[in-house]
C-alpha cells in the first residue's frame, strides 16, 4: 500500500472517539494551513507553535476551540500540521472532520500520520513500534521498554553496528578492486576480530531480548492438582479477587478460568484448571482434558496439594510444589508430621489460600523461577519479535562471514556482511522493505 504523501492532506481524530473533555482533530499536509484559515474564517497565518482560542465553523455548528499550527519540518509528521482542540463529543468532532474534508482534506488511514513521520525522517521503524508499545503498556516495565524504543536507544545501537560493518566492507571492497592483492594473515585476523566484537554485541542484545519477551507477554502459569485442593482459592488469593467460584464440592471448576496479577513489573497470567482425577462425568472429563492442555501451553506450573492430597501429577515444564491449607495443618500435628515426611521442604512452599499466609512468598518464588535474572531499569530490553528476528538473521550472516574468512574469498565474506547490514537496517527501516513498513503502521490506531 502506497500513499501520496506529497499531494494528499489528511485528517483524523487523534483522541479516542466518544464523549470527553477535549477532542483533538489533526490535519497534516500542504493544505492544512489553508483549511485552518477557512475553519476559523480568518485569512491571516497564525504564528506556529502557539495556541489560539478561535471560533471553528462547520456548516451546522460553531465551537469555541483551541487551535495550533506547526510549520514543516517542525511537526510530528514533518509536514505542515494543524490541530483543532474542540469540546469532547463524538458528533461535534465528526462535524469538524467532515468540514475539513469538504475543504480539501482526506480521511487518514490508521497509522498514516506516523507513517509520514517515518518517511520524512522524523522517526525510525523501531521508534514507531516503541510508540505502539507505549500506547498498549499495562505495566511499568512495558512502559519503560516502549519509552526506550521511542527515544531511539535501539536505533543508536543499530546505526553504530551498521557503521562498523560499513567500515569493514569499505576495506574489503577497496582490496577487491585489485584482484592481485593478497590479504595478510594479520589483516584477515583484524577483520575477524572486529566481526567477533559485533557478534558479541548482537548476542548480548538477544540475551536481553529473552527478558524483553517476558516483559511484553508475561508468564503463563497453570495451577494444577486434584479436585478440592484449593486451586480456585489460590487464584483468587494471588489476584486479590473473587474471579473463581470456590465451594467445598469437588470438581466445581469445569473449564479454564483465567486471571492475572502484576509482580515487579511482570504480568503473571494464571490458569485455574479442573481437578485432575479419574471421572465418568462427561463434562468433568472435558474439563480434565482442557487442564492437561493448559499444562502444555503454560510456561510454569504450580503443582498444588493440600493436607490430604499430595500432587503426583507428572509435568515436563518448570514447576513448584505448593501445599495449601496451612491453617488446618498447623492445628494438626499428625498431619504436619506426615507431610514433612513425604515432601522435600526445600522445594515446597506451604501456604493458606484462605488466610493469605505465605502467598507473597509464593509470588516471589514464582518470579525468581521464571524471570531468572534481575530486570534493570537502565537496560534496553527488546520486546518486539520482529526486531529480535532481524538481529538473529544478522547474527547468522556475521557468523557466516567469520567462518568464511579463512577458507574462502573475500567477495563471499563481503556478501555475508552486506546481508548482516541489511537485516540490521530492517530494524530501523533503512532497508526499503515496503511490506514490513506497511505491516507496522497498520497496527496504529486512526489519527496516530
Amino acid at each position: 500500500m502506497c500513499y501520496n504523501v506529497v499531494m494528499d492532506t489528511i485528517v483524523a481524530l487523534a483522541t479516542p472517539a466518544g464523549n470527553g473533555g477535549v477532542a483533538i482533530i489533526r490535519i497534516s499536509g500542504d493544505k492544512s494551513n489553508n483549511i485552518l484559515k477557512q475553519l476559523i474564517r480568518e485569512d491571516t497565518d497564525l504564528e506556529p507553535r502557539k495556541i489560539f482560542l478561535k471560533n471553528v465553523y462547520t456548516d451546522e455548528v460553531v465551537d469555541k476551540c483551541l487551535v495550533v499550527r506547526f510549520s514543516k519540518p517542525f511537526s510530528y509528521t514533518g509536514e505542515d500540521v494543524v490541530e483543532v482542540h474542540s469540546h469532547g463529543g463524538f458528533l461535534l468532532a465528526q462535524k469538524i472532520i467532515e468540514q475539513s474534508i469538504k475543504l480539501g482534506a482526506q480521511l487518514a488511514m490508521p497509522g498514516e500520520f506516523s507513517r509520514r513521520a517515518f518517511i520524512n525522517g522524523k522517526m525510525s521503524l523501531d521508534q514507531a513500534e516503541g510508540i505502539i508499545d507505549l500506547i498498549n503498556a499495562e505495566t511499568e516495565m512495558q512502559l519503560k521498554a516502549g519509552s526506550d524504543l521511542m527515544q531511539g536507544k535501539l536505533k543508536t545501537i543499530v546505526v553504530e553496528l551498521q557503521n562498523q560493518l560499513t567500515d569493514i566492507l569499505a576495506e574489503i571492497e577497496a582490496k577487491l578492486d585489485y584482484p592481485e592483492y593478497e590479504y595478510t594473515n594479520q589483516e584477515s585476523s583484524n577483520i575477524k576480530n572486529r566481526l567477533s566484537t559485533i557478534n558479541t554485541q548482537l548476542e548480548n542484545i538477544l540475551k536481553d531480548g529473552k527478558q524483553g519477551q517476558i516483559i511484553k507477554n508475561g508468564i503463563k502459569v497453570a495451577i494444577v492438582g486434584a479436585p478440592n485442593v484449593g486451586k480456585s482459592s489460590l487464584l483468587n488469593a494471588l489476584t486479590n479477587s473473587n474471579r473463581a467460584i470456590v465451594t467445598d464440592i469437588a470438581g466445581t471448576t469445569r473449564d479454564i478460568i483465567e486471571s492475572e496479577y502484576i509482580y515487579k513489573g511482570i504480568i503473571f497470567r494464571l490458569l485455574d484448571t479442573a481437578g485432575i482425577r479419574e471421572s465418568s462425568d462427561i463434562v468433568e472429563k472435558i474439563g480434565i482434558e482442557r487442564a492437561k492442555n493448559a499444562i502444555n501451553d503454560a510456561d510454569f506450573i504450580i503443582k498444588l496439594s493440600d493436607i490430604h492430597n499430595l500432587n503426583n501429577i507428572s509435568v515436563d515444564k518448570p514447576f513448584i510444589n505448593v501445599i495449601n491449607k496451612l491453617d488446618l495443618m498447623e492445628s494438626n500435628l499428625d498431619l504436619n508430621k506426615k507431610l514433612k515426611n513425604n515432601t522435600n521442604e526445600n522445594d515446597t512452599i506451604y501456604i493458606s489460600a484462605k488466610t493469605g499466609e505465605n502467598v507473597e512468598k509464593l509470588k516471589e518464588k514464582i518470579f525468581k523461577e521464571t524471570v531468572k535474572s534481575e530486570l534493570k531499569q537502565d537496560k534496553l530490553y527488546l520486546t518486539n519479535t520482529r526486531q529480535i528476528n532481524c538481529i538473529e538473521n544478522s547474527l547468522e550472516h556475521i557468523n557466516n562471514a567469520i567462518n568464511l574468512i579463512d577458507i574462502s574469498t573475500l567477495d563471499l565474506v563481503s556478501f555475508e556482511i552486506k546481508f548482516a547490514w541489511a537485516f540490521l537496517g530492517e530494524i530501523t527501516g533503512n532497508s526499503n522493505n515496503e511490506n514490513i513498513i506497511d505491516k507496522i503502521f497498520s497496527k496504529f490506531c486512526l489519527g496516530k
